[in-house]
């Protein structure tokens, strides 16, 4: 609920700061859809699960620091969206067989940023962006999950990731009356990545493990509207 609050707070200001702009061509609201896929994380030895590919719906807002400036700053936030394990085998080390079934667990994923961006013209109406913001992602796996020895049992943990994220964009401005209309893509890259040191039992999955699953690439397109 915290982060959910702090996300509510700064697009608030954010839509605030595009009205108090809006004469000046130097403010953007942004819709976006975003497809990731976590990274896969051992389930047991030699046996890696991967939650399947997902995309999610987002917000940005932008805005100039200055009105002859190239540089904006930016907010945004990208609403939950989940994919589901795949893993249904046997997971034990050696005889006698445990099999996992995983495929009812599903990895949410979702985020709020806050960032700058260098926007420069590349055409009459075509824009190139270079964006560097940190995200705050969040990882909930949750799910019921079932293993031979160990009968049924429930996942519902999280884990809460900041990490900076490089941004590259494209995008096409149309005159549309009184403002513009934006489209475009953008390619998103993780600046690191943690990686799993243990394999935790499902019921027991750590913060570490949980923060290995988190995604290292991000892909985007989006539509909006320049004041």
């Amino acid at each position: 609920m915290k982060s959910i609050s702090i996300l509510a707070a700064i697009l608030a200001t954010g839509a605030l700061s595009a009205q108090d702009s809006s004469n000046n061509l130097n403010a953007r609201i942004i819709l976006f859809a975003e497809s990731i896929q976590t990274r896969g994380i051992l389930l047991g030895q030699g046996v890696e699960d991967k939650a399947d590919r997902q995309t999610g719906p987002g917000l940005r807002f932008m805005g100039r620091f200055a009105e002859d400036s190239r540089w904006n700053w930016e907010l945004a936030g990208r609403f939950q969206s989940s994919a589901h394990m795949v893993t249904n085998r046997d997971i034990a080390s050696a005889p006698p067989a445990n099999i996992l079934d995983a495929t009812r667990v599903k990895v949410d994923y979702s985020y709020w940023s806050v960032g700058a961006g260098y926007v420069l013209p590349v055409g009459d109406n075509v824009d190139l962006g270079m964006h560097l913001e940190g995200r705050a992602e969040t990882i909930n796996p949750k799910g019921t999950y079932s293993t031979t020895n160990g009968g049924t049992g429930y996942i519902d943990a999280m884990a809460v990731y900041w990490r900076p994220w490089v941004r590259l964009s494209l995008d096409v401005k149309l005159r549309t009356g009184p403002f513009y209309t934006v489209v475009g893509a953008d390619a998103g890259f993780a600046g690191f990545k943690t990686n799993q040191r243990v394999i935790p039992p499902m019921s027991q999955m750590d913060d570490q493990t949980m923060r290995s699953m988190a995604p290292t690439w991000s892909g985007s397109i989006y539509a909006g509207v320049q004041f």
